[in-house]
């Protein structure tokens, strides 16, 4: 199974551990100003408009949890997000 099917083609080429970095930053920080996510994601080997990319996202992020693996950036619509009321993750 090709475990990066659904993921957004922006990021298909970033390991795992740049995703990993990425997803964290957008999840966890709410301090950092967008340009200096950018130049953190740059720092990281991360291309340019792949870091402005992922800001695009980090909204979504900050509202949301998501179920590991099943993220918007690595699932497209197939991410999935917890729904406090129903006490489970739902497809978005």
């Amino acid at each position: 199974m090709n475990d990066r099917l659904h993921m957004d083609p922006r990021f298909v080429e970033l390991t795992d551990s740049q995703l990993q970095t990425i997803e964290d930053l957008l999840s966890n920080n709410e301090i950092a100003t967008d340009e200096e996510l950018v130049a953190f994601f740059v720092g990281e080997g991360i291309p340019e408009g792949i870091a402005e990319a992922a800001i695009g996202f980090r909204g979504q992020y900050l509202r949301e949890i998501y179920q590991a693996g099943l993220t918007p950036i690595r699932a497209g619509s197939q991410a999935r997000r917890y729904n406090p009321h129903k006490r489970q993750f739902v497809q978005v």
